[in-house]
């Protein structure tokens, strides 16, 4: 019997693809369905409410969802780390020209809206040198950047190879400013970490039958298959280069967010530490160094 399985996702990412499109969901008795968000406000409500099982999101979020009273965990990381590149209208030629800019964030306070104000900081733009402007999740700020309603954005694979074909410009690299920041992570709350465990392993070992595979596979390959997922060359290159060597989160990666919060003052009350924000019974796995 097929089991009915919902996981919530901006885009779907590189080891989702891999385990739909060659079968490995199926495989294991489940019916995966995959739900497309907004914003990632609406993605914790679905995850509170159970109305899905899974989101796949920053880590970040969870400091702040956690320290409200939720109880969401990370389950599985399913990137070495985030592929994400700050994209800007064409008239934009460095990080400086974003004094006075408008920057599209999901939130202003969560997620990938934290790791952007660290490093406008590092290369010495402070917070009232530009402004947040919460336009949604990765599809809404790339059409958001489209419209010219904003100057500039986050944006990841696909959409920041699709901005770059249409002539916005990359102006730096998370991967490349912030070598511990770490990947998007599958989160799960307490109904199916506990009622629904069974099935979240199962969707659990297919992710990590796709990680394997994408090591064990020639690239060539692969990129055949991330292509049919909907991937562009350079976003499914991109793929290649955050293949995650486990799905147990490394504590590097944790450590690093809380750290960065702390360092900007945003630290809120009652944040969770480390060891709060991973669950590694479904996959039987402690947190890497």
């Amino acid at each position: 019997m097929t089991a009915c399985f919902r996981q919530a996702v901006f885009v779907p990412p590189p080891v989702c693809v891999v385990a739909d499109e060659l079968g490995f969901f199926a495989h294991n008795g489940l019916e995966v369905e995959t739900v497309l968000i907004e914003s990632s406000t609406d993605q914790r409500d679905r995850l509170l409410t159970d109305d899905v099982d899974v989101g796949v999101t920053a880590i970040d979020n969870l400091v702040v969802w956690n320290s409200g009273g939720g109880d969401l965990r990370v389950v599985a990381e399913i990137e070495s780390t985030t592929p994400l590149r700050l994209v800007a209208k064409p008239s934009v030629r460095g990080l400086e020209d974003l004094r006075g800019a408008v920057l599209g964030v999901d939130a202003p306070d969560n997620g990938f809206a934290v790791v952007l104000r660290h490093l406008l900081g590092h290369h010495g733009l402070a917070p009232g040198a530009y402004e947040f402007e919460p336009v949604g999740g990765v599809r809404e700020r790339f059409e958001a950047l489209r419209s010219r309603s904003i100057d500039a954005t986050w944006l990841g694979p696909p959409l920041d190879e699709l901005a770059r074909q249409e002539g916005f410009v990359s102006l730096v690299a998370v991967e490349d400013e912030v070598p511990d920041f770490p990947g998007q992570a599958v989160v799960a709350g307490p109904t199916t970490r506990q009622a629904g465990r069974e099935n979240l392993s199962l969707y659990l070992t297919a992710l990590d039958r796709a990680r394997q595979w994408l090591h064990a596979t020639e690239d060539e390959q692969i990129l055949d298959v991330l292509t049919r997922g909907g991937y562009g060359p350079a976003s499914a290159r991109a793929a290649l280069r955050t293949r995650p060597a486990s799905l147990a989160p490394a504590r590097a990666g944790l450590e690093c967010l809380l750290t960065m919060r702390d360092k900007l003052g945003m630290m809120p009350d009652q944040a969770p530490g480390v060891e709060d924000l991973y669950d590694g019974r479904p996959l039987g796995l402690e947190l890497r160094p």
